[in-house]
């Protein structure tokens, strides 16, 4: 039985405007990084992993992955990542939590920010936060799935991860979790998606 939703925050409740915000080059590095993940050393690997649990990592590691793509990193870039204003919720988030209200809800994200105040800006109520950068560990480990269920109090099994990656948030079902995929895409191209992840699990 099912007594909490977790909810990722980018690309699943929140995410990016369509415009133009990067140029192209840079958006195609964020997109596919992995080539240049690869050619890291293990300094610079140790960092990448870690990118999510301080605002120093996070910085320092897409420096790294722009400068092996020949690349500049503006700090235009990296502060608007990292600004309120910048994240948009999709269309169908608001909905989606009232469904969901009935149960627990929180969101676990790999962030290295604190992310309360976008919701508070959209009034959108959440019961617990587990966010990378608070708990010391990031998805896709099992810990950090287990960290969120603490904070909702409720065992694994009770609970519902929807998420849009399939091997960070994919890793929530190792964890015990039961997992919903939702498609993304940058607010204003996405389709309603997260009330039809609800509903595939009997919520709604």
């Amino acid at each position: 039985m099912i007594k909490a939703v977790l909810f990722d925050f980018a690309g699943t409740l929140f995410g990016r405007p369509a415009s133009r915000w990067l140029s192209p080059p840079h958006l195609s590095v964020l997109r596919a990084p992995a080539p240049y993940v690869a050619r890291m050393n293990a300094a610079e690997r140790a960092v990448w992993e870690a990118r999510d649990l301080t605002p120093l990592a996070n910085r320092s590691a897409y420096w790294t992955l722009f400068r092996l793509a020949g690349l500049t990193m503006p700090d235009s870039l990296f502060q608007r990542l990292h600004d309120p204003a910048f994240w948009l919720p999709y269309p169908d988030a608001a909905e989606a939590l009232r469904v969901a209200r009935p149960l627990k809800i929180g969101v676990l994200s790999n962030i290295s920010w604190d992310i309360r105040s976008v919701f508070s800006r959209e009034s959108l109520a959440v019961d617990a936060f587990a966010l990378s950068f608070e708990i010391g560990v990031s998805k896709p480990s099992r810990r950090a799935f287990e960290a969120a269920c603490v904070r909702l109090d409720v065992d694994p099994s009770e609970c519902l991860y929807v998420g849009d990656d399939p091997v960070s948030d994919g890793a929530a079902v190792a964890a015990g979790l039961q997992f919903a995929q939702i498609s993304t895409a940058p607010v204003g191209r996405r389709e309603p998606v997260l009330l039809e992840a609800l509903a595939s699990h009997g919520i709604g």
